[in-house]
C-alpha cells in the first residue's frame, strides 16, 4: 500500500509512479538543472582545462538533487517523496550508481584523452533508464537512449574535448521541455 503525497492510500506500482510524477512535477526540473551544470562544466573546461571542467561536472552533479528538491518545494507542497514510499529507494540507488559511474569515467579519462564528457554522457544517459520505471514515463527511456548514443558518437568522432558537454546540455534541455509539456498535459486532464 502506497501513501500518496496527499496522505491518502493507493495500491500498486502505477499509483506509486503517479506519486513520483506529482511530487517531482513530472521530472522536468532535474534535467533542466543538469543542463546548467553541463553547460557550466563545458565552459569551465574551455577556459581552464578539462581537469577543472570535469570537477565542475562532478561537483555540480552532486548539487542537482538538492537544487531540484528546492525547486520542487517552490512549485508545490513537497520537496521529496515521503519516508517509506516504495519508490524512494530506487531513486537513491540510481543516484549512487551514477556517482560510481562518473568516478570510473573520471579515472578512465586520464588514460583516454577527450573521453571524459562523452563517457559521462553515456553514464548519465543510462542513469535515466531507471527513471522510466520510477516515473512510469517512457520519455526518460527515449532521452536516456539518445544521450547514450550521442555520447558514443561524440566519443568515436573527431570532435573537440568539450563538444559532449554542450551536446548533453542541449539534450537535457530538450528532455526537460518534453517532460514539462507531458506533465502539463497530464495535469490538465
Amino acid at each position: 500500500m502506497v501513501v500518496s503525497s496527499h496522505g491518502g492510500q493507493r495500491n500498486g506500482v502505477a499509483e506509486a509512479q503517479a506519486d513520483v510524477r506529482e511530487v517531482y512535477h513530472g521530472g522536468w526540473l532535474g534535467p533542466l538543472v543538469a543542463a546548467v551544470v553541463w553547460l557550466a562544466a563545458g565552459l569551465t573546461a574551455d577556459r581552464t582545462g578539462m581537469g577543472v571542467g570535469s570537477a565542475v561536472l562532478f561537483l555540480g552533479g552532486v548539487l542537482i538533487p538538492p537544487v531540484s528538491m528546492a525547486g520542487n518545494r517552490l512549485l508545490g507542497d513537497r520537496a521529496d517523496l515521503p519516508a517509506g514510499h516504495p519508490m524512494r529507494g530506487l531513486a537513491m540507488q540510481s543516484a549512487f550508481g551514477m556517482v560510481a559511474g562518473l568516478l570510473a569515467v573520471w579515472l578512465l579519462a586520464g588514460v583516454v584523452p577527450g573521453a571524459f564528457f562523452p563517457l559521462a554522457m553515456v553514464v548519465v544517459g543510462a542513469h535515466y533508464f531507471t527513471f522510466t520505471h520510477l516515473y512510469g514515463e517512457v520519455a526518460f527511456l527515449v532521452g536516456g537512449v539518445v544521450q547514450v548514443l550521442a555520447g558514443l558518437v561524440v566519443l568515436v568522432g573527431d570532435t573537440g574535448e568539450t563538444l559532449g558537454a554542450y551536446v548533453m546540455a542541449g539534450l537535457l534541455v530538450l528532455m526537460s521541455v518534453a517532460l514539462l509539456l507531458r506533465h502539463r498535459a497530464r495535469s490538465a486532464a
